[in-house]
């Protein structure tokens, strides 16, 4: 049975097909099926799913590559090219385009500087879709219409390949090209398209300059004239190629081998002189996922979280999200969210799985990427990392919900949180418990504390300094006093000692709302923190003791971790859930790892209350012939060790003690 079409959505954006007065101008925007990206809202672009026979997800608008006459199947080599081919068979328009969800041609007139990065190589670099760059670029509809009305063919500036061509920089990429591939186009074009041939030596031969990524807009004689040539060429190399042991870089050779092409074509109409064309510079965006709309996941008894962690801390976060599952309620809502860069795909998957029997949870992770950038991230410690800022911003990121409970990952919830979140703040910024450990640092364990808490942080009460890794945000409060890029420069331009900490309290010094100190126990996890405890003040220490009795979340905040040593206080509590977690044999693993380093270099552990051993024999010679004596030296004389005599003793002696 041959290939079953499905019909082509009847949608507006495909409706329309000019005037006389007002060409048709689509740009096309290949989007891919496993990242939801932000859009641009301009009727001139079309988001299209490329390789959308393959999207598994539910309720999907966005149009698909797969309807009509199509080749979505063979995403995975040919890339956006199966949206230009769905583009050409399916659609009618004027002129064409072609871009991707991150890479849009700039309509402005000013020249910007570029990145030479693989992925944005030639590319003006922006940190994500917004008002701002929108209006950077020009990315409007009446200047796109103006402009790209009066020529044949817009494209990209050339970018230069640094005193090689095109040939040589392919075959100086074997990860990437397979130069029998190549050389087989180069065989395809003079003998089908014996025309061209001054084109392909100029271009891939002499040439140092290169045009990439597949982004252009062609009027449609052009474009169908390309599409024509560059898949009449493609379909050539599928009968010729064998990738059957391609790479995945390598699998894609034809979507690069279309690069070059398209630099072949445009030279090709560059030397008949015959169409207008114009060079606009190639935008690229760091940042596309929607994170600019995160709405609740419930719209009843919704418990807010978040938490803002790197993908070495998932297996820690895990045994917190099961201690979470553990007491929660049916009755209740539970919306997580968690802000990181780097967590896998599969551990995203592992975290979703452990909620999956759970209909009232939702786990949500945000990239915070884009609005960390250009920030000077102060981290004097190598142990943290810059993205640890992101708390600041949370209640200004999450800008459709009132209220979020911040929980740091290295805890482990003993009761409901859902408690906690209903506490009611009144007109308070936040909720968070006084930090037991850092008034022992004002009273002395960290000698100038009080002076830089007075001079620097300037808190009206240094003694009212809370622990921020349980931080319960009345985000509509603290929004009326502070906005985004506030807070953003406010990151910039204060440098503390202890970082995101630190910052908040400032901002929220006088607004806080002290909570039970249960909410947030600080456990012991060394002998420093227990000595902080005994140096606070005799109010909060004896509040500290009373938590201790009933702890209602366990906050692991100093070093060593349990899941280092395998031991200390409330450890037993933690291994207890994390025994539960998916993650169990990475914390063994940490574990163990952490432990051998000191027996890195001959650094063991040796007890100093364990008397070394002694045998019976050597026991009654230490009676009989007591060491320093002249009997002792003797003795010796007389039964060197390992002489022959003293080896017939000791073997007489082991076969005494068998026989008993």
């Amino acid at each position: 049975m041959g290939k079953v079409w499905k019909p082509v959505p009847d949608v507006e954006e495909l409706k329309y097909h000019g005037t006389p007065e007002k060409p048709d101008i689509k740009i096309f925007v290949s989007h891919r099926i496993d990242l939801d990206s932000e859009t641009i809202d301009n009727p001139l672009y079309i988001p299209v799913r490329c390789g959308a026979i393959y999207d598994e997800r539910e309720n999907v608008t966005m149009l698909g590559d797969d309807t009509g006459d199509n080749i979505s199947e063979k995403r995975m080599s040919y890339c956006e090219l199966t949206v230009q081919y769905w583009a050409w068979k399916n659609i009618k328009a004027d002129y064409y385009g072609l871009c991707h969800y991150r890479r849009f041609i700039s309509f402005s007139d000013k020249k910007m500087p570029v990145g030479n990065e693989e992925s944005n190589n030639g590319c003006v670099i922006e940190n994500s879709i917004s008002k701002e760059s929108i209006e950077k670029h020009q990315l409007y509809q009446s200047v796109m219409e103006k402009q790209i009305s009066q020529y044949d063919l817009i494209a990209i500036d050339p970018i230069l390949i640094n005193e090689s061509t095109n040939y040589k920089s392919m075959k100086n990429s074997p990860e990437y090209h397979n130069m029998d591939d190549i050389d087989f186009v180069i065989d395809v074009i003079e003998r089908k398209y014996p025309f061209m041939i001054k084109a392909v030596e100029k271009y891939m031969k002499h040439d140092h300059v290169c045009w990439l990524y597949n982004c252009w807009i062609m009027k449609r004689e052009l474009f169908f004239q390309y599409s024509e040539w560059v898949f009449d060429i493609l379909n050539e190399v599928d009968r010729h190629i064998n990738n059957e042991n391609y790479g995945t870089q390598m699998f894609r050779t034809p979507g690069t081998i279309a690069e070059r092409l398209f630099g072949i074509f445009i030279t090709y109409l560059q030397m008949e002189k015959r169409y207008k064309i114009h060079f606009q510079q190639l935008i690229f965006f760091k940042y596309t996922e929607k994170n600019n709309n995160i709405f609740p996941a419930f719209t009843a008894n919704n418990t807010v979280i978040a938490s803002n962690f790197n993908n070495n801390y998932v297996s820690v976060f895990s045994v917190l999200l099961q201690s979470i599952l553990n007491h929660s309620k049916k009755t209740n809502n539970y919306d997580i969210i968690i802000f990181s860069q780097d967590i896998t795909k599969q551990n995203t998957e592992i975290l979703l799985d452990l909620i999956k029997e759970y209909n009232n949870f939702s786990l949500r992770i945000v990239n915070p990427g884009q609005y960390l950038e250009n920030i000077d991230l102060y981290v004097a410690n190598q142990v943290y990392t810059g993205d640890m800022y992101v708390r600041v911003l949370i209640p200004c990121i999450l800008k459709n919900y009132d209220k979020v409970l911040v929980l740091d990952a290295d805890m482990i919830c003993c009761v409901d949180v859902a408690d906690l979140y209903a506490v009611d703040l009144n007109d308070f910024w936040a909720g968070a418990v006084k930090d037991i450990v850092f008034t022992g640092y004002l009273n002395g364990a960290v000698p100038d504390t009080l002076e830089y808490t007075k001079h620097v942080l300037k808190l009206k009460n240094p003694y009212d300094y809370c622990n921020t890794g349980v931080l319960l945000f009345n985000c509509v409060e603290f929004r009326k006093y502070y906005s985004l890029p506030y807070l953003q420069n406010y990151i910039h331009t204060h440098h503390f000692r202890v970082y995101e900490q630190d910052t908040l309290n400032v901002l929220l010094d006088g607004h806080i709302k002290f909570l039970d100190r249960a909410w947030n126990l600080f456990s012991y996890t060394s002998n420093f923190i227990e000595k902080c405890v005994k140096l606070a003040p005799l109010t909060q220490a004896q509040e500290y003791y009373l938590a201790r009795q009933d702890p209602k979340i366990i906050h692991f905040a100093a070093h060593p971790k349990p899941w280092w040593t395998g031991s200390g206080d409330y450890c037993v509590s933690f291994w207890k859930i994390a025994r539960m977690s998916p993650y169990y044999e990475s914390l063994l693993a940490e574990m163990i790892r952490e432990t051998a380093k000191n027996y890195v270099g001959g650094n063991i552990p040796v007890p100093t209350d364990i008397p070394p051993y002694k045998s019976f024999p050597r026991k009654v010679a230490d009676v009989i012939l007591p060491k320093g004596t002249r009997r002792r030296r003797i003795a010796k004389k007389i039964l060197p060790k390992d002489s022959r005599r003293w080896n017939f003793f000791r073997s007489l002696y082991n076969k005494i003690m068998r026989i008993q």
